[in-house]
């Protein structure tokens, strides 16, 4: 079917000109994203791409149907850049992070020091084994502070996904680790204050 045919029948709302649309997405980017970002992103790449693209038909935005593909590659090389530099400013988070270790008290025991570093290293492991992105979400929020609104800014999130992506990384933690995540009821009658999102 001719790129112009398919793109008119996803504005006259077909559904399953969209699944075609995302099988020739999907084969496009793949291709083009394996070459350059870590291979555990690639799916929620594609998928990224796809709502963009779908939004850009949706809209009118994509003025000439017959240049879907050549749009397709230029989104699939904007959301390899963006993962690149989110990478970059990760690796430069976690060396910030290994190098801002809390020092001991030098009155604090041996003992106390030695759970200190490996509390520490079991977060850095931890935090390791989460996908890019949601290590990106955990650092800026919980150690870095920042608030929601910037980093959904920055990082191109709605306030739901940066909820949900936030929450799963949590879960992802919680599922590396010994600890059981606190339940609802944990948090409610739990006398620390908490961290709206």
């Amino acid at each position: 079917m001719p790129w112009s045919e398919l793109v008119e029948e996803i504005r006259g709302g077909n559904q399953e000109s969209v699944a075609l649309l995302y099988s020739a997405v999907s084969d496009s980017a793949r291709a083009q994203l394996f070459r350059s970002i870590d291979p555990q992103a690639v799916e929620d790449h594609v998928q990224e791409i796809l709502m963009i693209v779908l939004a850009a038909i949706r809209s009118g935005e994509l003025r000439d149907a017959r240049c879907l593909m050549g749009f397709v590659r230029t989104v699939t090389r904007r959301q390899a850049a963006v993962h690149i530099r989110q990478a970059i400013v990760s690796r430069r988070r976690m060396v910030s992070m290994e190098s801002a270790e809390p020092a001991s008290p030098s009155n604090e025991s041996p003992e106390a020091r030695l759970d200190s570093r490996q509390r520490v290293a079991a977060v850095k492991e931890m935090l390791e084994k989460l996908c890019e992105r949601d290590r990106d979400i955990l650092i800026r929020f919980y150690y870095e502070e920042q608030d929601s609104e910037s980093i959904c800014r920055e990082m191109n999130l709605t306030p739901t996904q940066f909820r949900q992506y936030k929450s799963r990384a949590l879960v992802k933690c919680c599922g590396l680790t010994d600890h059981t995540r606190p339940t609802r009821s944990d948090r409610i009658h739990s006398t620390r204050p908490l961290r709206i999102a």
